[in-house]
C-alpha cells in the first residue's frame, strides 16, 4: 500500500482523473481555433489566461468537489480569495493546470495540455494529462497511479533509458543556456532540442519515450504534478534541485537529489494552499541512468548580463 493508501482508493482516484481530463480536453477542443476572451495576469501582458482556461478549471473543480469533497484543490486559475487561502491543505490535494500552453492555444498551435495531479502529503500518487494527439478522438489522456504503471489510453508507455545519441530528442527551457551549461560527455553530444511551450506536454513526451529527458528550471506545482507521476510510473525518476546562489548570487549551483515527493517539508495540518502556490524547484525527469548522466554533467553558471538585469528589476520593484 503506497503511503498506507489502499490501491483500490488510488485506482478510483486515477479513473476519475482520467474521466475528467478527457472531458476537459473536449472543452478545450471546442474553444481551439475560435475567438477567445483574453486577460493578462501581469503588466507586461506576457501571461495570458482565456475563457477556455476558466471553463476547463470550473468543470474540473466542480467534478472533484462533488466526488471527493474531503480533498483539497489547488488550481492555476484560482480566484484571488483562494490564492490567499492560508488554511491547511488537506493531505489529498488535486493540483490542476486546466490549460498548460495557453500561448500555443491562442495562436492555433495544437501543443497544449490539461493536467491533473493528485498529491498525498506532497507526494504524487495519481496523474492524468490530456494532450492533443493523432487519434479518433483528437487527443489522448496519459495517466498513472502509484504502483499501477503508466498508460496512454489503454496502452502501456515507458521512458527511454539508453545512452543519448546524435538523434536524441530532448526538451529544455528556452532560457536554459542563459543560466546553465553542459560539460563532459553531454557537452560533446549532439542532440535535437525541442521547446514546446508546455511543461505538462513535455513530461508526456518523456513518459511515452518520444523524448529522452526533460529539464525545467522553475515550474509551478500545477505545471508538473500530473506529468511527474506519469513519468515515474513509466520507469523514470524525479530529480529535484536545490539552488544556491552564493555571495550576491554570483556563484550559482544546484544540488540534485532523487526523490519521490515534490513537497518534502509537508506538514499535515500546517502546510497551506498559499504556501504551495509559491512552490518552484528545478526538476530533471528521465530514465534512471539518463537522469544521472544529465545531472552529473549539468552546471549552473553566471550570466553577468542576466544577473545585472535581474538585480535592476529587483531594485526597481523594491525587492
Amino acid at each position: 500500500m503506497p503511503y498506507g493508501i489502499e490501491d483500490q482508493t488510488l485506482a478510483e482516484i486515477e479513473a476519475f482523473a482520467v474521466e475528467i481530463a478527457a472531458e476537459a480536453g473536449k472543452i478545450l477542443g471546442r474553444h481551439f481555433g475560435r475567438s477567445l476572451k483574453i486577460e493578462y495576469k501581469d503588466k507586461r501582458e506576457s501571461d495570458p489566461v482565456t475563457d477556455a482556461d476558466h471553463e476547463s478549471q470550473s468543470f474540473l473543480v466542480e467534478g472533484i468537489t462533488k466526488r471527493f469533497p474531503e480533498h483539497g484543490i489547488l488550481g492555476e486559475e484560482d480566484d484571488e480569495e483562494k490564492q490567499e487561502d492560508t488554511s491547511p491543505a488537506p493531505d489529498f490535494l488535486w493540483v490542476l493546470d486546466p490549460l498548460d500552453g495557453t500561448k500555443n492555444f491562442l495562436h492555433g498551435l495544437p501543443i497544449y495540455a490539461s493536467s491533473i495531479g493528485v498529491l498525498y502529503k506532497g507526494a504524487p500518487v495519481a496523474g492524468a494529462v490530456f494532450t492533443p494527439w493523432p487519434s479518433d478522438t483528437g487527443g489522448v489522456v496519459l495517466h498513472a497511479r502509484k504502483g499501477g504503471g503508466a498508460f496512454a489510453g489503454d496502452e502501456p508507455v515507458a521512458v527511454l533509458d539508453t545512452e543519448p545519441k546524435g538523434n536524441t530528442l530532448v526538451t529544455l527551457p528556452a532560457s536554459f543556456g542563459v543560466t546553465h551549461r553542459f560539460r563532459g560527455p553531454l557537452r560533446r553530444t549532439i542532440f535535437d532540442l525541442r521547446v514546446t511551450g508546455s511543461i505538462a506536454y513535455e513530461l508526456v513526451l518523456v513518459a511515452r519515450g518520444a523524448t529522452h529527458y526533460m529539464v525545467t528550471t522553475r515550474p509551478h506545482l500545477w505545471d508538473i504534478a500530473g506529468g511527474v507521476m506519469i513519468v515515474m510510473e513509466a520507469g523514470g525518476v524525479l530529480m529535484r534541485g536545490a539552488r544556491s546562489g552564493g555571495l550576491l548570487d554570483l556563484f550559482p549551483s544546484i544540488k540534485w537529489q532523487e526523490t519521490e515527493t515534490l513537497v518534502p517539508d509537508w506538514q499535515s495540518g500546517v502546510t497551506s494552499i498559499k504556501d504551495l502556490r509559491s512552490w518552484a524547484s528545478p526538476l530533471t525527469l528521465a530514465g534512471p541512468d539518463t537522469a544521472r548522466l544529465v545531472i552529473d554533467n549539468m552546471q549552473a553558471h553566471l550570466n553577468l548580463r542576466w544577473w545585472v538585469r535581474r538585480k535592476w528589476r529587483s531594485l526597481k520593484s523594491g525587492g
